[in-house]
């Protein structure tokens, strides 16, 4: 119940975190034709762009401080970056057509915090660091609605509605009793809505800690190719805390709108809170 709390006020305080910070993070500029390196004081744990004209990779297998980053024209956006020190990094990411800067060294003085302090001070006052998987393991209830075209109601309904709909997809993947399945795909104008099911009949109680979804592009047998970028959902509708022994969870995600090239495939992990179970299934819809 606490880390509930917990992850709801990063959640809620995470836009006024950036509104507090964004004039004083520094800019990172990215183009498609050329590859801009950061190299961090420790390994990359995670990183995340905000739009998908951004993308960042790293090495996920093999633990590395250098990562890439590269964008093709759109809006501005944003880079956060976690260490496995625990040591949060955060930048402002722009396109340019001319790069004046191709590798850059990030000293431990760029880090907006420690996820492991939970807070960093800021001319006296204390702000919470936005978390990773904050929205990725609250229930609909508190989740604000972070889709500014549609009201939280219609996103409600919408989702209600498709839980209530005939099962047309059965992508699954099992794993000592425990599975996770892809049930129904919505195209909705720019959004995409996703129901998920997990069923467990492992014999023990399974409860979340996230569930995340990734687009791989590249050569997935070549890890030094393979570029990653994150999904991040716009809406989640009744994700369960816990899937008890004996039963089965449908909920939804709502994402933004996304197609697949001929080398693209999606992951889902979900990952078990407190302990070492994890399912990735894997998929090219």
């Amino acid at each position: 119940m606490i880390r509930s709390l917990m992850l709801i006020s990063l959640f809620v305080n995470t836009n006024i975190f950036f509104a507090q910070s964004t004039q004083s993070l520094d800019t990172i500029y990215a183009n498609e034709k050329m590859n801009t390196a950061l190299i961090f004081p420790s390994e990359i744990r995670q990183g995340i762009s905000g739009a998908t004209n951004f993308v960042f990779t790293h090495n996920r297998e093999r633990g590395q401080r250098i990562g890439l980053l590269k964008a093709t024209k759109g809006a501005n956006s944003n880079l956060l970056v976690i260490t496995t020190d625990g040591q949060v990094y955060s930048y402002i990411l722009k396109y340019s057509n001319q790069l004046k800067e191709l590798n850059r060294f990030i000293l431990e003085t760029e880090s907006i915090g420690n996820e492991k302090e939970g807070r960093t001070k800021e001319k006296g006052k204390l702000n919470w660091i936005p978390s990773l998987f904050a929205i990725e393991t609250m229930d609909s209830d508190s989740i604000s609605n972070n889709h500014t075209k549609y009201s939280k109601e219609f996103l409600e309904k919408s989702c209600a509605s498709l839980l209530k709909r005939p099962e047309k997809k059965n992508i699954r993947q099992s794993k000592d009793g425990l599975s996770i399945a892809i049930k129904n795909i919505v195209y909705y104008d720019d959004l995409v809505f996703m129901q998920f099911e997990i069923k467990n009949d492992s014999g023990i109680d399974f409860e979340i800690d996230y569930l995340k979804l990734v687009i791989l592009t590249g050569n997935t047998k070549r890890q030094s190719s393979l570029q990653t970028n994150t999904l991040v959902p716009k809406y989640i509708y009744k994700i369960p805390k816990k899937t008890r022994y004996a039963e089965t969870s449908r909920f939804v995600y709502v994402l933004p709108k996304f197609t697949f090239g001929a080398k693209e495939r999606m992951q889902v992990y979900l990952k078990e809170l407190n302990g070492n179970r994890e399912l990735v299934l894997s998929s090219s819809l």
